[in-house]
């Protein structure tokens, strides 16, 4: 998939409504509103910047909808709603089919293990170097869990 960008949101929202896709629409529109919502945020701060969203930007609002729908998912389950769950689970996959590909376990255990061999010693300053390595690749869950766990094996030898 080519770099996410607001105009390819933009222009895959506009196939969608030409070919009558309502369920990609309602979808899209919802990430187009969050995009419009975290711009205006932006200028109203002091000196915020104008234009376009970069990708890391756009990734995280796909991931906060793609959270959102787990959440809808999880409450129609409870409610017995079948229809809501497959209804929430084909929005979901719809949206993680835009998120950049996911960095794999190893690469990232091993960037963990060169960053603290360079003197990253703690959750924070790591964290921090692999957002800047990988940017939108990687999930911050997942690499604050895999950096716990690479600090938790290291404190016990």
């Amino acid at each position: 998939m080519s770099e996410l960008s607001e105009s390819m949101i933009q222009g895959r929202l506009k196939e969608a409504m030409r070919s009558r896709a309502t369920d990609e629409v309602m979808v899209l529109r919802g990430v187009v509103a969050a995009m419009k919502n975290l711009t205006i945020e932006r200028r109203g701060v002091a000196g915020g910047a104008s234009g376009e969203l970069g990708a890391a930007e756009i990734t995280q609002i796909l991931r906060r909808e793609i959270k959102q729908r787990e959440e809808a998912t999880a409450f129609a389950e409870q409610a017995g709603r079948a229809d809501l769950v497959e209804k929430n689970g084909q929005e979901k996959r719809y949206l993680e089919t835009y998120l950049p590909q996911a960095l794999p376990a190893a690469d990232l255990e091993a960037a963990i293990a060169r960053h603290y061999e360079a003197g990253a010693a703690s959750i924070g300053p790591l964290m921090a170097k692999l957002k800047a390595e990988f940017g939108a690749r990687l999930d911050g869950k997942l690499a604050s869990e895999a950096v716990r766990e690479f600090l938790r094996r290291r404190e016990g030898t």
